[in-house]
């Protein structure tokens, strides 16, 4: 199937009709055994592991934290992330509200695994990270699944304007 630039597709189905199968193969977690995944036509097999990088993010539904500041964590040490451009990705996943309220703001230690954080600031985080980056494609993974379903409308809506949304009311 082919998806154009700039759509948003959701899959859904029963267990083991092949989501998680899509969802690693875009994300080159796997390779097909025949045909080919591309991106802008490009097969993701010829693209270097740091173009894929770049292109691509995976926001799983378990959230993976580093033992770093909030900064750190949305960053990954990539260049030209400044920022602004982390507040604006912490924006979009409506967790600039919650981070805003903690004592060291972006500084913030968060700990091993992001003990500090609740499950939903968890995914919001690692949503964050994924949007910092400005992929091509976007690959969500029950991703919102731990927030609660108005912070899940929220940042969906603020995903399809590419917006410049307010920042969210609870600590999910």
């Amino acid at each position: 199937f082919d998806v154009p630039a700039g759509r948003t597709v959701a899959l859904v189905g029963p267990t083991g009709s092949g989501k998680s199968t899509i969802t690693a193969l875009a994300a080159r977690l796997v390779d097909p055994h025949d045909g080919e995944v591309s991106l802008d036509g490009v097969d993701l097999r010829e693209l270097t592991q740091a173009a894929l990088v770049g292109s691509v993010a995976l926001v799983a539904q378990v959230p993976f934290v580093f033992d770093d500041t909030i900064r750190g964590n949305v960053t990954l040490g990539r260049d030209g992330i400044d920022d602004d451009a982390v507040w604006r990705a912490l924006r979009l996943a409506q967790a600039d509200g919650f981070v805003s309220r903690l004592a060291d703001g972006l500084d913030t230690m968060v700990g091993e695994r992001g003990t500090s954080l609740s499950g939903g600031q968890r995914q919001r985080l690692t949503l964050a990270r994924a949007l910092a980056g400005r992929p091509q494609l976007l690959v969500l993974d029950d991703a919102t699944s731990a927030v609660d379903p108005r912070v899940e409308a929220a940042i969906l809506s603020a995903l399809r304007r590419g917006g410049e949304s307010g920042g969210d009311s609870d600590d999910q």
